[in-house]
């Protein structure tokens, strides 16, 4: 494996994509094709989860995929549609550089989680918008993922955050310093919020989508996956949509291997990132 760092914003150090590139072994496979995942970890947009970067992204080289983890706009720098941009960048940064990494430009992955979700599925939802490819001065196309894989997404700010108890700073409560960074403010309108609540812009246009969620979540509510999979129906776009019993927020792989709390193991969830990759492969085949 072969593993770089690289820089996507010349105005924040922060924001950078960990390169995870398979071998070009000279005994099998040589000079093959392989397809990609861009990982989006959550954080509620105060940060990235370590938990849901480079755990996952092992996952998915065992499995042939090259594996890029996209640290994008967070915090103060998070205001939108600032962290939309850094994945279409990092998105074009894989096809620019597909030949010299083996990767096929026509099997790029969009993965995120939670907060990440919306990342990604921004990406599969704006691609085609002046905003993103006139500020990035590319062409529409290059900056299109091919599938978007989303793990208990944000879609809408409806009810999100949905804890109860918020942790008080300086005044603002979790939601509304969140919002205040990605909003510009703690109090966004009906107009602002629905501006981003990706459910509302789907179109055909959208990529196949994969997405899982727990029923019970107290965080994230399993509406938003539900949303964006009943707008995709209605546009016609494929997606396959999971929705198991029981499961707190933020399981990533749901075993040991990213676990920090015994809840944050869940056997009956960990079936997931075999489904997804089987998901990816047939869609690829």
């Amino acid at each position: 494996m072969i593993t770089e760092q690289i820089k996507l914003s010349e105005e924040n150090e922060g924001v950078y994509m960990q390169a995870y590139i398979l071998h070009n072994s000279r005994q099998f496979g040589t000079d093959r094709l392989r397809p990609a995942v861009i990982v989006c970890p959550g954080g509620g947009y105060q940060h990235t989860s370590d938990r849901e970067a480079e755990p996952v992204a092992l996952r998915f080289l065992a499995q042939g995929f090259h594996v890029f983890v996209l640290r994008y706009s967070v915090g103060p720098s998070a205001l939108f549609p600032q962290p939309f941009l850094d994945t279409a960048r990092a998105i074009a940064m894989v096809r620019d550089r597909a030949g010299e990494w083996l990767v096929d430009p026509e099997q790029i992955a969009v993965c995120g989680f939670s907060a990440g979700g919306h990342v990604a599925a921004a990406s599969g939802v704006f691609w085609s918008k002046p905003f993103i490819y006139e500020t990035l001065q590319e062409e529409p196309m290059k900056l299109k993922p091919n599938a978007l894989i989303l793990a208990y997404p944000v879609i809408h700010f409806n009810d999100w955050p949905r804890s109860a108890v918020f942790t008080e700073d300086k005044g603002l409560s979790e939601a509304e310093r969140a919002f205040t960074n990605i909003f510009g403010t703690p109090h966004p309108g009906k107009e602002l919020r629905e501006q981003y609540g990706l459910h509302l812009h789907v179109n055909a246009s959208v990529p196949p989508s994969f997405l899982w969620h727990t029923a019970d979540d107290s965080v994230v509510s399993v509406r938003n996956s539900l949303d964006f999979a009943a707008a995709l129906t209605e546009h016609q776009v494929p997606y396959e949509l999971h929705v198991f019993p029981q499961g707190v927020h933020g399981l990533s792989l749901a075993d040991q291997t990213t676990a920090t709390h015994p809840e944050q193991v869940n056997e009956r969830c960990q079936i997931w990132i075999n489904l997804a990759t089987a998901w990816l492969k047939g869609l690829y085949s």
